[in-house]
């Protein structure tokens, strides 16, 4: 038959966050982890690209399915164009990119459940760490 199991002990989880400190993290980690920020901050893109195709076809169309189905299409093309592209992005031009993730996550008050602070002091992080030994870049 079916034994009752004994209830698990009530003890409360930690209040520490689960990601490292800025101060400890190499250039490397930084990197990762301003990319990772970086990508979503691309996707806010599509919000804008959503908006200008919905207004594109609205005056072309009327019925609401011919107007939204194309907007989502273009939504979902311009994802895939913009998942491929945010690594070349930042590798090539990684001072814009975090300029532009700088004002997204402060416009909209941080990218992925990650504070706008948090991406502040990943950027202070990366600059004093390649200013201070440009070879690790």
């Amino acid at each position: 038959m079916i034994e009752e199991q004994e209830p698990l002990p009530d003890i409360p989880e930690s209040d520490e966050p689960y990601r490292r400190p800025v101060d400890t993290m190499t250039l490397p980690q930084v990197e990762a982890e301003l990319r990772d920020l970086f990508g979503g901050a691309v996707m806010y893109l599509l919000i804008p690209i959503f908006l200008l195709s919905l207004s594109t076809t609205t005056i072309v169309a009327t019925p609401f399915f011919v107007r939204v189905l194309p907007a989502a299409a273009i939504v979902f093309v311009g994802y895939w164009v913009l998942q491929k592209a945010y690594k070349p992005t930042f590798r090539e031009s990684p001072e814009t990119s975090l300029q532009y993730l700088r004002v997204v996550s402060w416009f909209g008050g941080g990218i992925m459940s990650t504070p706008h602070e948090r991406v502040l002091s990943l950027c202070a992080r990366r600059a004093r760490i390649v200013d201070s030994d440009p070879s690790e870049s």
